[in-house]
């Protein structure tokens, strides 16, 4: 008979740490590490220049000559730091830019694509008889159905919340997206990446 034994601990958040075991055991990691403003500065960043946003150059029109130039005044601040804020004040951009930052894997992905890939008829027939498709463990999807820092251009509402909130996929959580050619098509590619 073997014993378990359990042990707990609680790491607080800001204390690095690796464990070890020195025997054979059974060990779940749970996680809440939130993004800190750096995370999320850096990434927009780079979202910025990957889209070519914000190339217009800071003007003062009101500038005048003044007894001490090196210095900064306030105003021209002030300027600056406006000029940046309605960069990231861009609804439409902002929101692109945090469907994939919020969907971006931290970590590897185990993906398996489909080989041979499925037919778009092959789709559409396995879950009309029953077959139940599987999210991908560890794959991230926003509301706005980015998957893997991909934005997916899902035209049907009731199926982009089932690909958002379930992790398994049947005819019924489609609803009638099935008979929608758009939707089976989108869905087999998800299906061929392995996703």
């Amino acid at each position: 008979m073997s014993k378990w034994r359990l042990a707990t601990s609680y790491i607080p958040p800001g204390f690095p740490h690796d464990g070890f075991t020195f025997e054979t055991t059974l060990n779940y990691s749970v996680g809440f590490r939130g993004p800190n403003s750096r995370d999320l500065i850096s990434s927009f960043a780079d979202y910025a220049l990957e889209n070519d946003l914000g190339s217009e150059h800071y003007s003062d029109t009101d500038l005048t000559l003044r007894e001490h130039p090196e210095r900064i005044e306030a105003h021209e601040l002030e300027c600056l730091r406006t000029m940046m804020i309605e960069m990231i004040n861009q609804p439409e951009d902002f929101n692109n830019w945090f469907g994939r930052f919020i969907s971006t894997q931290r970590h590897e992905l185990d993906v398996a694509p489909a080989e041979p890939p499925f037919e778009q008829s092959e789709v559409v027939n396995a879950l009309l008889d029953g077959e139940v498709l599987t999210r991908l463990s560890g794959l991230r999807v926003g509301d706005s159905l980015f998957i893997n820092s991909e934005k997916l251009e899902m035209p049907d509402a009731q199926v982009a919340d089932a690909l958002c909130h379930y992790t398994e996929i049947t005819r019924e959580t489609l609803g009638d997206g099935l008979q929608n050619p758009a939707v089976v098509a989108e869905l087999t590619v998800l299906i061929n990446q392995g996703y």
